[in-house]
């Protein structure tokens, strides 16, 4: 099995830590975890880990033209399609729909382990864990947007205010009453 972003060296058969037995590039040091190596790891994890925060000890490194092409299954030879992760990291798994294979590439198991996203690797290519991404990259470019719009100091002051109004028991009330040109003329 060739490596699926240096494309001419062979994988080296290995166990990924606290992992699923995997297929090595020692060059770019990716990952290909076949879908049953992954499934027989699983059953032998018992419960799955709640997810947490980033340590911010696991860094991706920066990535090439050669991470970004599309790639090739090595079992099957159909096109992986590229997954988004998404929750606070910047991870992009290539996934086999036919095989149902994973390609990591250098370091992204760890960032997963990390934040204890690898024992659910196979949500993040459901329909669910993608509309959630979306979302979550909605909202991220919506707050860059209103930041500029409005400035930073000047965004944080309408957040609160907005939360606060919220919150109040009379929010309709008070709605009304800003959205009124001249509340005081009945």
């Amino acid at each position: 099995m060739k490596c699926l972003t240096c494309e001419t060296i062979e994988l080296q058969s290995t166990q990924l830590t606290l992992g699923p037995l995997t297929y090595q590039c020692e060059h770019c040091k990716g990952h290909w975890v076949s879908s049953t190596d992954y499934w027989s790891w699983m059953e032998k994890q018992g419960t799955i880990l709640p997810e947490k925060p980033a340590s911010g000890e696991v860094t991706l490194p920066v990535t090439d033209e050669k991470t970004k092409r599309a790639k090739i299954c090595p079992e099957c030879d159909h096109i992986l399609i590229k997954y988004k992760v998404g929750h606070e990291t910047d991870v992009i798994l290539d996934h086999c729909h036919s095989c149902g294979g994973v390609w990591f590439e250098q370091r992204e198991w760890d960032v997963l382990q990390d934040r204890n996203l690898h024992d659910e690797v196979y949500k993040i290519f459901t329909r669910s864990w993608q509309q959630q991404v979306r979302q979550e990259e909605a909202k991220k470019h919506f707050q860059s947007f209103y930041a500029q719009k409005f400035g930073a100091q000047d965004y944080a002051e309408i957040r609160r205010i907005k939360q606060w109004i919220v919150q109040h028991p009379q929010r309709v009330t008070l709605i009304a009453y800003l959205n009124d040109e001249n509340p005081y003329i009945a």
